[in-house]
């Protein structure tokens, strides 16, 4: 240790300078190159990172107006034409002809008011209002719903209103409909073309289709309840050549005049009874007396026995 520090001679002098010149060059140098380098790449990489997510917000901005162009685009090749007049009578006879091909009978069209929607003097669009009035069953108003919606007009149902037929499987129904114009419609003179195969029945429209028209529509909803064990009966209906009771259904339970109706389907004999608490049928020579009407469900005297059947099931699936 002494010897490194031993200047006596020159070339240990010169030694000792040149080791101290390295550590002064070290110590000045370091700072300055992590400066010029370190800090340098730093800044740069967090330009690079600003510029990256700058790019990024850009592309995303371009995808979402590309989807909204696209999205107009689709609007305007299905608006109803641009003018009013065409636009109106031409969406009139769409609706009567849709009724029409439907089943829906005795139809007929109340036009409502037209509304422009605008902002600084420039029309974005104008709005029609229609009331669509006719007979038919659930299966025919289902399916005019469907085709409605399969059209892809721009176009929309606000309200519904079926109300029931008295000894009838039909309903008076009224359909409140409003429709949109573009300025900027492809036609102004003819509503755009509906391909066959828009309206083809798929599989899933089968499906919908079946759960609306086994809904009991005037009653609640009541939801399926899990399977119970079979419990022992004591049925104290006397025995019949030919039971009907398990084509006797208690279909629906509606409100008439503030009064709960039952309406009852005989499909063996085709009958249909529309009864309120008190009233009397017969079924295989059995008479069945209405004691007690809710909501999702009813209770029948008959034979001396009381029975409690549920909305939507049949006289043999009593509680």
């Amino acid at each position: 240790m002494n010897q490194l520090f031993d200047i006596s001679s020159p070339q240990r002098r010169e030694r000792f300078l040149l080791v101290a010149a390295g550590i002064v060059f070290f110590i000045i140098m370091v700072p300055i190159f992590y400066r010029v380098f370190v800090t340098e790449v730093l800044v740069l990489r967090a330009e690079r990172n600003r510029i990256k997510a700058d790019i990024e917000k850009y592309e995303n901005d371009i995808k979402h107006k590309t989807e909204i162009k696209n999205r107009l685009d689709h609007f305007i090749s299905r608006s109803l034409p641009s003018k009013d007049d065409f636009a109106k009578s031409l969406y009139q006879n769409y609706l009567m002809d849709l009724a029409g091909e439907t089943g829906i009978r005795e139809s007929r069209i109340d036009p409502g008011s037209v509304a422009a929607v605008k902002t600084q003097n420039k029309t974005h669009y104008n709005k029609y209002t229609f009331t669509l009035h006719g007979k038919g069953n659930l299966e025919k108003i289902a399916e005019f719903l469907r085709r409605f919606y399969k059209s892809d007009y721009l176009h929309l149902i606000r309200k519904v209103s079926p109300r029931p037929i008295k000894n009838s499987r039909e309903m008076d129904v009224s359909i409140t409909i409003e429709a949109l114009s573009l300025p900027e419609a492809r036609s102004n003179r003819t509503l755009p073309p509906i391909e066959a195969q828009q309206l083809a029945l798929t599989d899933d429209d089968k499906a919908m289709l079946q759960r609306i028209t086994e809904r009991s529509l005037f009653s609640a909803f009541v939801p399926a309840r899990p399977e119970a064990a079979p419990r022992e009966r004591v049925a104290s209906r006397p025995p019949d050549r030919f039971d009907q009771s398990p084509y006797c259904y208690v279909m629906a339970v509606v409100e008439v005049d503030g009064k709960l109706q039952v309406w009852i389907d005989l499909r063996t004999e085709g009958k249909k009874f529309r009864l309120y608490e008190g009233e009397m049928f017969q079924l295989g020579g059995v008479r069945c007396f209405v004691k007690k009407i809710e909501f999702d469900r009813v209770q029948f005297e008959a034979a001396g026995g009381l029975y409690t059947i549920r909305t939507g099931k049949s006289f043999a699936e009593y509680d």
